[in-house]
């Protein structure tokens, strides 16, 4: 239903029904592709918040589902924007807003990726206090040696046991 207001001559349009199909629509091509997800930031006001929106739900209305009071509510959606909400408690509020939790991490490089950094962060330690030793007997490598040799450690590193590469505080 679109709703006409004439403001000193000029028709303005009240398209909340069509903005709120159009955020529908945008969030749920979003929920149907999860890897956008991992390159959008999180909602401002936080999932539930969006959720119990796009579905059309009052604070009242979800707090009747969960069996709490409308104050429980925002205080859910304060504890979800900073973070601070337990799973068990966005498990129950997803089943109320009829949605599922999905709970995974995503590295930030592939896996392959991460354990080659760790691996070459041990190498490049193991390899300066060698090649400090060296060169106080005056016997210090060329740059391309260093990189030959930094190759080869980080080759023997990763095909070892890749718990090895995490046994230090070392991280990348």
């Amino acid at each position: 239903m679109i709703i006409y207001m004439n403001f000193n001559n000029s028709w303005v349009i009240n398209m909340k029904k069509t903005f709120q199909k159009m955020m529908r629509s945008q969030i749920q091509a979003d929920l149907d592709d999860p890897a956008t997800l991992v390159q959008k930031p999180v909602p401002k006001g936080g999932w539930l918040h969006v959720m119990r929106n796009v579905l059309g739900m009052s604070t009242y209305q979800l707090a009747k589902r969960l069996k709490c009071s409308q104050s429980n509510i925002a205080a859910l959606e304060r504890r979800e924007r900073s973070g601070m909400i337990s799973l068990n408690s966005l498990e129950k509020t997803a089943q109320a807003l009829h949605c599922k939790l999905v709970y995974f991490l995503v590295p930030e490089k592939p896996f392959d990726a991460l354990l080659e950094d760790q691996a070459r962060l041990i190498a490049k330690k193991q390899l300066r206090s060698i090649e400090h030793s060296m060169e106080l007997e005056q016997q210090g490598l060329t740059s391309t040696q260093k990189i030959q040799q930094e190759k080869a450690l980080i080759e023997e590193l990763l095909q070892g046991s890749p718990k090895a590469l995490w046994e230090d505080e070392d991280e990348i």
